[in-house]
Formats: structure tokens, sequence, C-alpha cells
């Protein structure tokens, strides 16, 4: 059962990756997950004058899930990119209105503006920390806008920045046709959720379709002309390394006031070239968006495949054999192992907490440790009983875990062949010697356990060639990610689900096979029965035809129910089934029966021993936390530096601090 749920884990995340990568990363945009500010809306109203001057208003609705105090903004008004690919003209270049820049800031839906600091570094003005207002990186063909809202409260919650600005000399015109190839920005600090861009030029009586536009910069978004004077823009989930960048071309006769500086006439460059180079550009994106879709819905066909390959080898290699053995209950104990070893079987090489109390209860029931109930009274949730070492008993035939129960309880925390519970429950708090002791030996004890279980041969120990044949499948989802990965450098696409998914895969694959365990098929025969054992124990009150065995035969049941995790169900069967007169006629060793009317139940010392054993080891557990913390200076008096943050104040980062 436990492989299957790793099987479908696997496919879980395989098949699901889609969803809610392809969701959340579309939603939250690469970095924002983690980011302290969220721009919900950006909206840029852009007129273009016959000058071919672009004035530009911008209104970012912000954020801030962390204190901060100041915003740069920062403008670059460079004419072409860098390594422009076609002719240029040098002296065509534009220019900054200083006059026109504002800044507007709105907290609450209310304009604080006159309440706060606002800075140009054109003005040579100096930023909080006594530093010249600059861009970044510094320009010269860049000015920064900035606003210090600390006097104002900070920047905390919601906040709407408004910028308006002017770049002198943004169109160039050519000799068929006039350009506006702009970015408006490269960077920011958190995702953009929702953009809007409207570019207005002037009034004309052209066709519509005289008007064209392109985008780039980004992985999805619209541009519509609905008027021979407007292109609109919508955008959305524009992540922190993308930005907008669009190209519109207009008649010359848009601008009959254009500067000469930004008219460029030259055989190199006209309408049809311009256009060419979109097709060309349009070209390359839609190949670039062939190969991302190819590669991935080839990371979904590896996700189906290296399921198929988990199926096989689960199949192949750890599906468990068929037992002979089918019935739904088993009324005897399958084998004389020790519970212990009935662990190592039943929970695939693993002990149990629980194996230890099972261990002492078997010591117990088989006389080689008496429980002395003298002078307690047995109701008491303070009871104190005496466990006392059978001295005559032989030892001879008990295992290596089961001497050094004894060794551990009655030499180290009982002394002279006695130990009490309450003994028992204290010495982890007996100092940080004790402590560390106590989980030593329980390490011991762990260590035997599995040692004796290993003898058995419940395991197949000729797997591992296979397992590691399996880890070779490995090779598809990493071939996967490394293709992936090349081919979103060399063609600049975008593969970060592929890249994921073949991530998630690989990583499930692998736990999954370290995971690979087989029983052999005569401990495969073994375990069905206990497993058909532990049915009968939760579920033997139902059965109304059933003896009900003597008290000694449920003592021994009721050690393996210890360690097989239902034995406070068996008890509460017990109360209703086992007559009160047979328990107190019985030879019983840790089953009392007592007074009901007190709230007593069968197994009292049984129960309570369980428990001290659990109040010991939690105990010796807080003794070596609190050691430990007292030596990292979790006192707070002095000491040393522990590990971990106490996530203190400090750290940014970004344009916003």
């Amino acid at each position: 059962m436990k492989n299957i749920r790793v099987i479908l884990n696997t496919i879980v995340l395989a098949i699901g990756i889609f969803f809610f990568f392809g969701g959340s990363l579309e939603s939250c945009g690469s970095g924002s997950l983690f980011s302290s500010i969220a721009i919900d809306d950006y909206i840029a109203d852009i007129t273009i004058d016959e000058h071919g001057d672009m004035t530009v208003i911008e209104t970012w609705n912000m954020n801030y899930f962390e204190a901060m105090s100041v915003r740069f903004r920062d403008i670059e008004y460079k004419k072409y990119g860098d390594g422009y690919p076609l002719a240029m003209k040098a002296q065509n270049v534009a220019s900054f209105d200083e006059t026109v820049a504002r800044v507007q800031v709105f907290k609450n839906n209310q304009d604080i503006t006159s309440q706060i600091i606002v800075g140009y570094s054109f003005d040579n003005d100096f930023d909080e920390l006594g530093d010249l207002i600059t861009c970044y990186p510094d320009s010269d063909t860049c000015e920064s806008l900035f606003a210090d809202v600390s006097t104002a409260g900070g920047l905390d919650g919601e906040v709407t920045f408004v910028y308006t600005y002017k770049i002198i000399g943004a169109i160039t015109k050519y000799s068929d046709i006039s350009e506006l190839n702009w970015r408006l920005f490269e960077y920011m600090e958190g995702t953009i959720k929702n953009a809007t861009v409207t570019v207005k030029l002037p009034s004309n009586s052209h066709p519509v379709p005289d008007v064209l536009a392109w985008g780039h910069g980004l992985s999805k978004g619209t541009i519509s002309i609905p008027a021979n004077d407007t292109i609109v823009m919508n955008m959305e989930d524009i992540s922190p390394d993308e930005f907008i960048e669009f190209r519109i071309l207009a008649p010359n006769d848009l601008f009959p006031s254009i500067a000469s500086r930004n008219i460029f006439i030259t055989d190199e460059m006209n309408k049809t070239i311009l256009l060419a180079y979109e097709t060309e550009l349009a070209a390359q994106t839609n190949l670039r968006i062939t190969f991302a879709q190819v590669i991935f819905f080839t990371s979904l066909g590896m996700a189906v495949t290296m399921i198929v390959v988990t199926i096989f080898v689960y199949r192949k290699y750890d599906k468990e054999y068929t037992a002979t053995f089918t019935g739904d209950y088993y009324r005897e104990l399958p084998s004389n192992s020790t519970p212990a070893e009935m662990s190592y079987l039943y929970y695939m090489k693993k002990i149990n907490d629980e194996d230890l109390t099972a261990t002492m209860l078997d010591l117990i029931r088989k006389k080689y440790i008496t429980i002395d109930y003298s002078g307690q009274d047995l109701t008491s949730n303070e009871a104190d009983f005496q466990l006392r070492l059978n001295q005559e008993a032989d030892q001879t035939a008990l295992k290596a875990h089961e001497k050094h129960v004894i060794t551990w309880f009655f030499e180290e925390i009982g002394e002279s062949g006695a130990v009490s519970t309450k003994q028992i429950e204290d010495y982890g708090k007996k100092g940080i010697s004790a402590a560390t002791k106590f989980e030593q030996n329980a390490k011991i004890f762990v260590r035997l356990a599995k040692s004796a279980g290993e003898k058995h041969n419940y395991f197949e120990n000729a797997l591992a060639s296979g397992v590691k044949k399996a880890y070779g499948f490995t090779i598809i989802p990493a071939l996967m990610f490394i293709i992936a990965l090349i081919t979103q450098g060399l063609l600049d696409i975008d593969n970060t689900l592929a890249i994921i998914i073949s991530v998630v895969v690989t990583i499930s694959y692998i736990v999954y096979v370290s995971t690979i365990k087989r029983r052999t098929v005569a401990g495969n025969e073994e375990f069905v029965k206990w497993k058909a054992f532990r049915n009968f124990l939760e579920n033997f009150g139902n059965m109304k035809e059933y003896p009900i065995p003597g008290v000694t035969v449920w003592e021994h049941y009721l050690v393996y129910a210890t360690s097989l995790k239902c034995a406070d169900k068996v008890m509460s069967q017990l109360k209703v089934r086992l007559p009160e007169t047979e328990i107190d006629d019985s030879e019983g060793t840790f089953m009392r029966s007592g007074y009901r009317s007190r709230g007593f139940y069968y197994g009292y010392a049984f129960g309570h021993f369980s428990q001290s054993i659990s109040a010991a080891k939690s105990n010796a557990r807080r003794t070596i936390v609190a050691y430990n913390q007292s030596r990292a200076g979790g006192s707070g008096r002095g000491g040393g530096f522990g590990g971990g943050s106490s996530f203190g104040g400090g750290g940014g980062g970004g344009r916003s601090r």
C-alpha cells in the first residue's frame, strides 16, 4: 500500500504540475511569490503631438507588504536600444522635458503629495540618504523621479504613484513612414498583474489600416487599433524580467512640425524595410513559440512515460508476492518472533517506539520480570509499580535486544535487580549525562532489534541490483531537463514549466526508487498473516460466536497488539468480553482487574507502564533540548550564537526601499 501511494503521488505531481505551476506562475509571475511588493495595475496614457513629442501619464497602483519609505521612477530616453540591428542616425536623439515632470502620490485614495518630499535628478536633488538622485544604473540619457513618503507614514499598504513626463523627439520620420519605437521600462519591483497602454496620435483623416503597431518583450498581450488615432495595448502578469516595448508606424503627415534632427531620409530605412523586419521578428517569435510548445508537450509526454516506467518498476521490483493465505482473520500468533522482530517485518524494516514497551511487556509475560503491586493504589495515576528482575530465570534463550532492555532498565536506571516506573519516568530529568545515555540506549535497542529482524530473511537481498537498474531510468527526465535548459538559453524561449516538470518528476522518481523494499515469499506470507491477526484483534469484539481465550493468551496477544498499535482498542473490547472473575483467578502477569466502580479497567499496569516509558523518552528529550539551548545562548544571558534566525529587522532591495 505504501508503494501504491508513492506511485499515485508521482502521478499527481507529474500531471498536476501544469495546473499548479501553470496557474501560479502565470498569475504571480517570476519572483512575485516571495515579493514584498505587488503591482496591481500599470496604466500609461501616451499622447503624441504634431512635433513628434510624447507626453506620458503613468499610474502605478501598488501594494506594499513590507514597510518602506521611498520610490524611484527611472526614465530612459535614448532613441536606440543596445544592439539595434537597423540603420541609425547619430543626430536622431530625444530629450527629457524638465518643465513637465511631475510626481503625485495617493495613499488610501487621498492625495498626500503636499505631505511628502519629491526630488528630481535633473535638479541635482538628494535622496533620503543624502546621495544625489540618479538612475540605476546611472546613464546620461536617463532621469529619475524620486518620492520620499516617510513624512506621510511611509509606504505601507495600497499606494498609487502618478508620474507625468514628456519626451521631446520621440518620433523618427523616414521617407515614407514615421515611427515610434519605444520601451517604457525594463525593470520593476514586482509582477504587474494588469497593464494598459493607450497611445493617442494627432487627429487625421487616414483609414485605420494606415496605422500599424507591434508589441515586444512580453509573453502575452494584445494590441488593437480601434481608430486611426488610437492604439490600445492590454497586458497581464508582466514579470520583473519582462518589459513593455512597442513599434508604431503612422503616415508622415501626422507630424508636420517634427524637428530636423529626427528626420532620417535614407534608402536603408523605409516602410518596406521596417515591415520586413517585423515580419522576420514575427517568424522568429512564432518559431520560438513552436519550440517552446514542443518542449512543453514533450515534457508532459516524458511525465507520462515516467508514470509507465514507475508502474513497470513497481511490478518488477516492488510489488509483493502473492500469498497463499487469503483469509480476513488469523486467530493465532503467526510465528514465535519477538514483537520487535515482527515490527521489523510489518513496518518495512522500521522499529517503532511501541516496540520497546512491547519487549518489556513480553519479558514480564515470560516471567523474566515481575511486577510488585504491594503498597500501591492501583486506581491512582500516581501509582509507582516496582519491577523486579527474576534472578533465577535463564536468559540464554533471549535475543540480544531483549538482554539489552534488561541491562538498560535494571542495571543503569535501577539497581539491585529492581526499578520502579517512577524511576524510569524521572531518569531523563537527572541531567544531560543521564538523558544522553537514555537516548543512546534507545538507539542501541533499535540497532539490535533490526539486527534480529535481518536474521529472519524477511526481505530480498538480491533486490539491490534491480534497484540500481531502476535508477537508470532517471536519464529520461534528466535529459528532458538538459534539453529544456539549453534550448531556453539558445533560442531565448521560456521553458520554465518544462524545467519544473522535469525536476519534479526526477525527484519524485528517485524518492520512490529509494523506498523500494520487497519481502521474500516467506516474509510476505508471514506479513499477510500478521495483518490478518491485527484485523482479528481489532474486530474480535463483534464476533459473538468466538470463544474468548484465557488471560495468559490475551497477555500474549496484547504484547503484539502494542507493536501493532492497536492495544487500546483490544483493551476496550476485553472490558466487555472478558469476565472479571477470570482476571482475578488467572496467573496473569501484567493484567489485573480491580475496582470497576472507581473507574479501573483491565490491564491498568499495562497502560501505566506504557505511559511511563513514553514519559521517560519525553523527559530525556526535554533535558537534551534545554541543555543545547543553554549552550547556544538560548537563555538570553550570553553564550554562543545558535542556528536558525531570530527574524530581526533590516534587509531590502529593489528601487523601492
